[in-house]
């Protein structure tokens, strides 16, 4: 597979959205604890 730039970025975009969805809901839980 040719490795060009509209190849890399979907490549991107598919590792780091479930990334960002974690830390989206990770927070929640793990920093509101020494806000208590």
């Amino acid at each position: 597979m040719k490795f060009n730039l509209p190849t890399a970025l979907t490549w991107l975009r598919i590792i780091l959205i479930p990334v960002f969805v974690g830390v989206y809901y990770l927070p929640a839980s793990v920093l509101s604890m020494p806000a208590k």
